[in-house]
């Protein structure tokens, strides 16, 4: 199987600058993993576990420690607040003809994820729903025919509903253009509709990685038993 991404002993490290004097937090500690080609890997964790810093280096927006490589052309990624990730004072037909001059193919997509692009390209995010937005980010992380998809909680600001439909949309998306994607979630439920593998992470630190199987039936780590005991039972 082919390895699209592969991470050795990334370290990532903030200096936080007090008056008297500076204290350093390492955000990661010697993270090492890889990711196939047509595989959805979940990295979850709570707050401050250090996920959400791995998918900054990966696309080199923080400094970092270690060996991060990729063998593809393009990475797309998705953020958990839609609006924040798009400009606020230009049309979305602005902001995606920005990316790829190819509105022929903007509408084709546009209508896949059955969006009116006539009614709606013209307005500017605040003007759209937020799973219209949600979409719309879909949409953009498209564009660039990305051989890597890095995910950061992008269905945690949804409603339930919505959410389910962006769970069954990514999970199409990657087997029916056999792409690679890094799931970065707090909600380990939200993994056992779209992941192959899922990391689990604290403390900055790999805790245990495993399939779905494996993590679901037969977790190792007593971290990852309390994040499966706390889902919600029906």
């Amino acid at each position: 199987m082919d390895t699209v991404l592969r991470v050795e002993n990334l370290s990532v490290t903030f200096e936080n600058k007090g008056i008297l004097k500076s204290e350093v937090f390492h955000a990661v500690k010697g993270v090492s993993f890889s990711l196939h080609k047509g595989e959805v890997l979940g990295i979850v964790g709570q707050s401050g576990s250090g996920k959400t810093t791995v998918g900054r280096a990966i696309l080199g927006l923080v400094p970092y420690e270690g060996k991060i490589e990729f063998k593809g052309k393009t990475i797309s990624c998705m953020f958990q607040d839609p609006l924040a990730s798009l400009h606020p004072y230009l049309s979305v037909r602005r902001q995606l003809l920005d990316i790829l001059p190819d509105e022929e193919r903007i509408k084709r997509l546009f209508a896949s994820f059955n969006l009116n692009y006539e009614r709606l390209s013209g307005k500017k995010p605040s003007e759209l729903s937020g799973g219209q937005r949600q979409r719309v980010i879909i949409i953009r992380s498209l564009l660039v025919s990305p051989d890597l998809i890095i995910a950061d909680e992008p269905i945690s600001m949804l409603d339930v509903t919505l959410k389910m439909w962006v769970l069954k949309t990514l999970r199409e998306l990657k087997e029916n253009f056999d792409l690679s994607m890094l799931f970065v979630t707090h909600d380990l439920l939200t993994t056992k509709y779209i992941c192959d593998r899922i990391m689990v992470m604290k403390d900055g630190e790999i805790v245990e990685e495993g399939t779905l199987e494996e993590i679901f039936k037969n977790p190792k780590k007593e971290y990852t038993r309390e994040l499966l005991q706390a889902i919600p039972r029906l």
